[in-house]
């Protein structure tokens, strides 16, 4: 697999002009817009001293993970084509800005650096994130013009980001840590009292917000391959049917076209969603998860 460098710029080139409507679509879709359209203008060279315009400002950014590092798509706030409720989204907008990440991650970059990762987020200056993600000066830069109805935007490719972590957080630096008082007393030393033992509560675990954050043997088992199936529709026929097949026959299903398909992974159904074409291949959109079963256990009374 290529290394995501600049020297892939034409492979970018080519992936991002032969899906340009395909992506449009998944512009509209996140923003609202109607009638999107894409149009990939001349490729170029980041430099930090001479910024786009609305690169000292805030604007969304769109993180495409590969392999360590990353492609960043920016898209300034001044540019008037996003929506009022990016900086703060709400759960629905969120999902948009995460399925408009996925879905620029299958159209926008080649096939053989199919991303790992996908995240989408507010920055305060679009400088600052690029400059969190440790993009330097001579890293690939493609812009990418939008427009739907009476909207239009230049949203910008850059890549490679090394520090992809760093991107969408504050700085990449972790919260500093409380500072201690210390009372200095220069009278006789009082007897200390004796430590107890810690008390731990389930509400003191912190949470794990991100993959890095797990310990390393949950990250060695998100490394487990499973099979990730989608099923289109199934029928039960009698044996004596199924050996009668030839080529050229035609099973009939109860299933409607227009109903939603089932995803399972590792024999378990975990979600549904509709077909969805990405270029000259098929997805899955998820509408909806699966709620695990509930089990009960019958309590028996202490003897």
């Amino acid at each position: 697999m290529p290394d995501l460098t600049p020297e892939i710029t034409s492979e970018v080139l080519k992936a991002c002009n032969s899906v340009a409507g395909e992506a449009a679509e998944a512009f509209g879709r996140a923003f609202d817009l109607a009638n999107p359209k894409l149009s990939v203008g001349e490729a170029g060279s980041y430099d930090p001293q001479a910024l786009p315009d609305g690169f000292n400002g805030p604007g969304l950014v769109v993180l495409l993970t590969v392999e360590g590092s990353a492609a960043l798509v920016v898209f300034p706030q001044s540019s008037g084509i996003l929506p009022e409720w990016c900086p703060e989204p709400d759960p629905t907008g969120q999902s948009k800005l995460d399925t408009l990440a996925q879905e620029l991650g299958m159209t926008l970059l080649p096939e053989d650096l199919m991303p790992t990762d996908f995240a989408a987020g507010w920055a305060k200056t679009l400088a600052g994130a690029i400059a969190r993600g440790g993009v330097e000066t001579g890293a690939a830069m493609l812009p990418l013009e939008i427009t739907g109805g009476d909207k239009n935007c230049t949203a910008t490719l850059i890549w490679p980001a090394p520090k992809p972590a760093s991107v969408l957080g504050k700085g990449g630096q972790k919260p500093a840590a409380e500072k201690s008082t210390v009372a200095l007393n220069t009278s006789s030393p009082q007897p200390q009292p004796k430590p107890q033992p810690a008390k731990f509560s389930s509400l003191s675990v912190k949470r794990a917000n991100r993959v890095e954050d797990l310990p390393k043997y949950s990250r060695s088992l998100l490394k487990i391959e499973v099979p990730v199936i989608v099923t289109l529709a199934e029928k039960r026929q009698p044996l004596g049917k199924v050996v009668e097949l030839c080529p050229g026959s035609i099973i009939h299903f109860e299933k409607s076209c227009e109903e939603m398909l089932d995803l399972d992974v590792g024999g378990h159904h975990v979600a549904t969603g509709e077909a969805v074409k990405i270029g000259d291949k098929f997805g899955l959109r998820i509408t909806s998860m699966v709620l695990p079963d509930e089990r009960f256990e019958a309590v028996r009374p202490c003897v």
